[in-house]
């Protein structure tokens, strides 16, 4: 009788593995049939490459016509603001600078040469001529910290949006007012030795 609940013990706990198996396979199964079924939904509502086409075409009419309808509307009115923030500035010459540096790390020298030219509004322009002439000194000092304290990587960018950032920003706080609104460098030489 002890055999026989033994067996009976043993045959449970065997189909109970066999169960908790085939459950494992069921749910595998039903997640791979749903997954499938919605790889499959997707494919069909995704556009042929033919169609793409055709979409980005009517989206490039689209933009065509409402720009051709804006500028037909604006034919008869005063100029938009981007015209006029473009006409209202003018540029200001900031100095011609050369700048040496040492780095230490590497042994070279670093010539910076460039000449600097600042964009102000047209209405500011008299109050930043005065401002500039009676703190010209702590500008040239403020440029010349920024570049020197400079990376190589920020003088190599070719945008230098860095060091344009930086000295917009030191140069307005050496102004007392926001009045530069931009730093161009109109020619500009790196040389490492």
């Amino acid at each position: 009788m002890a055999n026989e609940a033994e067996n009976t013990a043993d045959a449970g706990l065997g189909s109970a593995k066999k169960a908790g198996f085939m459950t494992i396979v069921k749910a595998i199964a039903f997640v791979s049939i749903i997954v499938l079924l919605q790889v499959a939904a997707a494919s069909m509502l995704v556009p042929s490459s033919e169609q793409t086409v055709e979409i980005a075409n009517q989206l490039a009419a689209a933009d065509a016509a409402k720009e051709i309808e804006g500028k037909e509307d604006s034919a008869g009115e005063e100029p938009s603001t981007e015209s006029l923030v473009s006409d209202d500035m003018v540029e200001v010459p900031l100095g011609a600078y050369h700048i040496v540096t040492h780095d230490q790390d590497t042994g070279a020298s670093l010539n910076v040469d460039f000449e600097l030219i600042g964009i102000v509004l047209a209405d500011e322009e008299s109050e930043f001529f005065s401002l500039f002439e009676t703190n010209a000194n702590r500008i040239r000092e403020q440029v010349y910290i920024t570049v020197r304290g400079s990376e190589v990587t920020d003088l190599t960018e070719a945008t230098l949006g860095l060091i344009k950032r930086k000295i917009l920003e030191k140069t307005n706080r050496a102004l007392g007012k926001p009045l530069l609104r931009e730093a161009v460098f109109s020619s500009f030489s790196f040389v490492e030795r």
